[in-house]
């Protein structure tokens, strides 16, 4: 303490001295002034805000919260700001609702409750880029509201479409959503069920007075509730995520992920599941409205979507929501983001690894969107890897009663006219198509229409080879040829399997289309050794099994054989004479004409019912005069050389 003297002292020189102190009005002492004061001052402010009663004083109170949000944020003070988060949540009553079913009633009646909500969604809306750890207490806060039935029935809808699109429609609409009572659950509860459980449940509740209608106190109470959630624009902070700042994206992306909860084996109660549905809809609109940004959170997401995926053995909301939340997402971000096409296209391998169950509940679904993605993509997909995922899907499709149309369809699109047939994807649109070709789900209109894309490929080769000539090096054109020339003869032995299908429809098709590949290669390289081969291994092979199938054993089983066998003795001579100036200087051509000569001679003898039959020693006939006179015109054909005296 200072004596009087002291005093005395102070008082004269004060009236010495100019009247104003002039200071340095700099800040330079507010940033660590803050970070001294920020914690004490709202653990101060908490503690009255929890004890007083008066309004102002409240409203005061979340003033002095905001004012500390605001500087928090302003310096990046991110711990600040997720302690100030905390503590407000405390304030909402949301994260223990112990009543349930008065809780509207409640928190409307409850005025400290509700500005500490809308202080904490407007904390998450305003300075959600320094919002770390604090996250999982907002989506705490979320999820009560959920399980109460008190969020808007479009929070989903509205963070998922593009701001672009929503753009486009309306650019005067509100982003603010509109709710009315007629998005949450009335007061009192309902036991409305059907079935005949329903039934037992309406006579046990027979001798019970009804349920008592909400007085208008409540109504009034209710409808205060449902304006205070609207104001919170609880919808903004996910419609918005594409404007937080990468490191509290991820925080958010990853609190969801913790408040779905891991999945189990075991089936999860209703309200697990329900909340773990509820956040995967929010990650998958989340991750849809930052595309831009997507290498960021894609791990995050890919991972919680792999784990239902792996863990889920019987059909559920869940399981559901995630394969077609990852269909959406690649739907919604293949357009966009070309070099991640494989990437994105890969990580649909997850559906081929469903439970069969699983897969069967929702395949036909999964297929509808598999198509949509393939017609709106496919010009972007141009590797391997990405159409092997594709095509493996579609396979799925095959012997599936209900997907295999549009599974069949989607493959059309592909392979009609080679609209989208590439080197990369050739070979696998050529297995499933015989997948589907051999299916006996569909009807056998579908088989031949098959056969019919898979012969159709054939100008793709034909274009492709002159491709290779035009446009390649020289190194490069051989490779090319000699990949070509391997896919033909794929595409050859594809279509021979189905040459003794026991349906007579689709055997007699398959040797047309046989035909038409093996005599429609001009522009396509095809050595003279592989020539050789496909009348050994190709034609001659067929003969031989049609003729055992005519055999009486197999009579039951295949049926109209004769016809067949009509259609490859055509073949192989119209084969033959194609390739007679260009085989007839090969050392092997006497073997390959003995051949066609004792193939003929076996036919001529083959009998269906006991009868040798008429129409074949006819064709033949014409066939053999046909093909010696254009052998003796050619010079090939004559008593003095090799071939002739065999044959003679």
């Amino acid at each position: 303490m200072l004596a009087p003297s002291h005093w005395i002292g102070l008082v004269h020189k004060s009236r010495q001295t100019s009247p104003y102190i002039i200071c340095d009005p700099g800040p330079y002492l507010d940033y660590d002034m803050f970070a001294m004061l920020s914690g004490p001052a709202i653990a101060s402010i908490s503690v009255v805000f929890d004890n007083v009663e008066q309004e102002d004083v409240w409203e005061t109170c979340i003033n002095g919260f905001l004012a500390i949000a605001k500087i928090a944020a302003a310096y990046s003070f991110d711990d600040v700001l997720n302690d100030l988060v905390v503590s407000l949540c405390k304030f909402t009553t949301l994260l223990l609702p112990s009543y349930v079913d008065e809780f509207p009633v409640a928190f409307a009646e409850d005025g400290k409750a509700r500005l500490a909500t809308l202080a904490v969604f407007t904390v998450a809306n305003e300075y959600g880029d320094h919002i770390r750890s604090g996250w999982k207490n907002i989506l705490d806060c979320i999820l009560s509201l959920h399980k109460l039935g008190l969020l808007p029935t479009r929070l989903f809808s509205d963070a998922a479409d593009d701001l672009e699109s929503t753009a486009d429609a309306d650019p005067r609409r509100p982003t603010s959503l509109s709710l009315s009572p007629s998005h949450f659950p009335s007061l009192a509860p309902s036991r409305k069920s059907s079935g005949l459980m329903g039934v037992f449940s309406q006579l046990l509740y027979l001798d019970e007075e009804p349920a008592p209608q909400p007085t208008e106190q409540q109504l009034a109470a209710r409808q205060q509730t449902l304006q205070t959630i609207q104001s919170c624009h609880i919808d903004s902070i996910f419609a918005e995520s594409k404007f937080l700042q990468a490191e509290s994206l991820l925080e958010l992306v990853r609190a969801l992920v913790l408040a779905a909860g891991k999945p189990r084996k075991r089936n999860n109660s209703l309200e697990d599941e329900e909340t773990a549905v509820f956040c995967l809809e929010l990650l998958i609109a989340i991750t849809i409205n930052n595309r831009d940004r997507i290498m960021l959170l894609w791990q995050v997401v890919y991972d919680h979507i792999a784990s239902v995926v792996h863990l889920t053995t019987m059909p559920s909301t869940l399981v559901e929501k995630a394969v077609f939340g990852l269909l959406r997402i690649c739907q919604r971000l293949l357009p966009y983001k070309e070099n991640l096409t494989d990437e994105l296209l890969k990580s649909l391998q997850l559906i081929l690894k469903l439970d069969a169950r699983v897969a069967d509940a929702f395949l036909e679904q999964i297929t509808r969107e598999v198509m949509h993605l393939v017609k709106a993509n496919a010009m972007q997909i141009r590797s391997h890897i990405g159409w092997r995922t594709i095509i493996s899907l579609l396979s799925f499709t095959a012997r599936h009663p209900e997907a295999s149309e549009t599974g069949f369809d989607t493959l059309a699109f592909i392979m009609a006219d080679g609209a989208h047939l590439l080197p990369a994807n050739y070979v696998l649109c050529l297995n499933v198509a015989g997948q589907f070709a051999d299916s006996h789900v569909g009807n056998v209109d579908q088989s031949v229409r098959s056969l019919d894309l898979m012969a159709g490929s054939l100008i793709s080769l034909i274009r492709w080879s002159h491709q290779a000539k035009e446009a390649l090096g020289q190194e490069a054109a051989v490779k090319m040829t000699q990949d070509i020339t391997e896919m033909w003869l794929r595409l050859i032995q594809g279509l021979q399997k189905f040459c003794k299908d026991r349906r007579e429809e689709v055997r007699d098709h398959a040797i047309l289309m046989l035909q038409r590949c093996l005599t429609g290669v001009d522009g396509i390289h095809i050595p003279e050794d592989l020539w050789l081969q496909c009348f050994d291994q190709v034609i001659f092979t067929l003969l031989d099994e049609l003729l055992n199938l005519a055999q009486p054993s197999f009579v039951k089983d295949y049926r109209s054989t004769e016809g067949a066998i009509v259609l490859a003795l055509k073949l192989m001579f119209k084969m033959f004479l194609q390739s007679l100036n260009h085989l007839s200087q090969s050392t092997s051509f006497c073997k390959l004409w003995l051949g066609v000569l004792s193939l003929t001679e076996r036919c001529m003898k083959v009998k269906f019912k006991g009868k040798l039959s008429e129409k074949i020693p006819e064709l033949i006939s014409e066939l053999l005069k046909n093909t010696l006179l254009v052998m003796k015109t050619s010079g090939i054909l004559g008593p003095s050389n090799p071939v002739g005296g065999d044959s003679f």
